[in-house]
């Protein structure tokens, strides 16, 4: 019969309680496991967590309110709660990939025989079972492994918690709160089984009663507020661990003599069993950060690799080693080469046989070979100019008054033809490369009046500026550009049946991003093509 006194709320009430709220939390995490809401790893070792204290909550009231025992151990729950916490703070910190089914069913196992074991001791404590039926030195014998044994199991559940406590400390978007809810449904019942002792009831009814309140709370606000089950410190470590062997680079970590410590695989596979540096480049440590590219003999043959040299610092300044990224760039020095060849070919050979042919054309009085010779000359000269805009440093900055600049641009586009050319523009200084943004302006407006067969083709030169950022404009009422050819350009790539009919369009885009800004093509207002150019970031001043 149930006592009806203060103590009777710790006893079963609270415990009761608490079950009951863990065992809605369970649920909770379940039901959101169903709907894809969660992490499978996470929420399958949560669930039965959050089971198990449901379970121990309501047993434990339960029997208090069925027996007149006055104490009941714990150490059993701990060892119940053991093999799920550990599954959730293993997958919560990153480590998920050591959980496998063998393991967990050997851990479960060993869980299993010392609950047992330790039921057996309480039976014996109690007077239920006798010494005789086992023999004292079986007995001994017996607690002695089960003590080893619970001492190896406590020893990695205080590592897992280490773990959490540090990994959450470290993860800049994680609150520490996080760390010790995750912690505090088996660190809670450790405390309390350490803390209570047979000889004073009504001390270890009031922790035991509060050691459930605190963890029925903590996987409450685990999955309510906290969300455990989604938000990990996981996601760094797997990031980390990633970035090291899941990479198509070769990654070496050296020591400080530039013997090999660590290969990722890719540098497995491609230089074999490396000891030292040496084994990999006749280069230096040193020496790599000087250098942009370097040859080095792999399983595959001589590759060309852009290397990337970090110096492992210690608190003290000193440095005890170095991480080495070699990135194969063998394919893009091939195709740098043979674009230097092509780029050569195009500037000095084809210009020198156009001008022979055309004037063998102008002797034999040919026109179609003449125009065709003049368009050929005109495409290869603004092939160079696209090459020379491309050569130029990023650093290339200058700073140039907008409007200004801009009329002066339009001048020379719209000279020796007729055009209604209008500038709108605020009297600003911006910070830019003015070759490239030039080229790319000039190109526009030119495009605009060429491909417009009215008398007077009207365009709209306007910039706004918002922020950093300047926004320009060139609105047209011509015919717009093809629907085909503004698909090549915002698609990045051209195909046999889907090109730009001339290079200009790609020059201004390329001019564009080259200076950090986007390109894109919209319908004007006064009936042609809208086209946009954003430069993000501008260095933007007053007059």
């Amino acid at each position: 019969m149930i006592q009806l006194d203060p103590l009777a709320l710790f006893r079963v009430g609270i415990p009761a309680v608490s079950g009951g709220v863990a065992g809605v939390v369970g649920v909770t995490a379940y039901r959101r496991l169903r709907q894809s809401d969660a992490r499978t790893g996470l929420v399958r070792p949560f669930v039965v967590l959050a089971g198990v204290v449901s379970l121990l909550g309501v047993g434990y009231a339960g029997v208090h309110a069925a027996t007149p025992l006055k104490n009941l151990p714990l150490g059993s729950a701990v060892l119940l709660l053991a093999v799920p916490w550990m599954m959730f703070a293993a997958r919560y910190i990153g480590l998920g990939r050591y959980i496998t089914p063998g393991r967990v069913l050997a851990v479960t196992l060993a869980v299993a025989i010392l609950v047992g074991v330790n039921f057996f001791g309480r039976l014996i404590q109690e007077g239920w079972i006798t010494t005789s039926l086992v023999g004292t030195e079986a007995l001994q014998t017996l607690e002695t492994a089960q003590s080893v044994a619970t001492l190896v199991l406590l020893t990695l559940v205080f590592a897992l918690i280490g773990g959490v406590v540090v990994a959450t400390y470290r993860h800049d978007r994680l609150s520490t709160v996080q760390s010790l809810l995750v912690v505090i449904p088996i660190a809670g019942f450790i405390f309390t089984v350490q803390t209570t002792r047979p000889a004073t009831p009504l001390l270890n009814d009031v922790l035991i009663g509060s050691t459930f309140l605190v963890v029925a709370a903590s996987l409450a606000l685990g999955i309510f507020h906290y969300d455990v089950v989604t938000r990990v410190p996981a996601t760094r470590r797997l990031g980390e661990r990633a970035a090291l062997t899941e990479t198509d680079e070769a990654i070496f970590v050296l020591d400080d003599q530039a013997r090999v410590v660590r290969v990722n695989e890719p540098a497995k596979r491609m230089f074999g069993g490396a000891q030292t540096l040496a084994d990999v480049t006749d280069h230096s440590v040193t020496s790599l950060t000087e250098l942009n590219t370097i040859t080095c003999r792999t399983t595959a043959g001589h590759r060309q690799f852009e290397p990337s040299v970090s110096s492992l610092v210690d608190e003290y300044g000193e440095t005890f080693g170095y991480t080495v990224m070699l990135i194969d760039v063998t394919n893009r020095e091939i195709r740098r080469q043979r674009l230097a060849v092509l780029n050569r070919i195009l500037r000095h050979n084809v210009r020198n046989e156009l001008d022979v042919i055309r004037a063998h054309a102008e002797e034999a009085g040919l026109a179609p070979a003449i125009d065709g010779a003049d368009r050929l000359s005109a495409l290869s000269a603004e092939a160079r100019r696209v090459q020379d805009l491309m050569e130029r440093s990023a650093a290339d900055r200058t700073e140039v008054r907008l409007r200004p600049f801009l009329e002066d641009v339009v001048a020379d586009a719209t000279a020796g033809v007729n055009a209604d050319v209008t500038v709108t523009a605020p009297d600003v200084k911006i910070n830019v490369d003015p070759e490239r943004y030039r080229y790319a302006i000039d190109h526009l407006i030119e495009n605009a009046v060429e491909h417009n067969d009215e008398e007077s083709p009207r365009v709209v030169v306007r910039v706004e500026r918002t922020g950093a950022d300047v926004r320009l404009v060139v609105a047209d009422d011509g015919p717009g550009i093809p629907e085909s050819e503004r698909a090549v350009i915002e698609g990045g790539g051209e195909t046999p049946f889907e090109h730009a009919s001339s290079l200009g369009l790609w020059g201004t885009n390329w001019a564009v991003q080259s200076m950090g800004g986007s390109l894109s093509f919209d319908e004007s207002d006064l009936g042609g093509t809208a086209v946009e150019v954003v430069l993000r970031d501008v260095a933007v001043s007053d007059v």
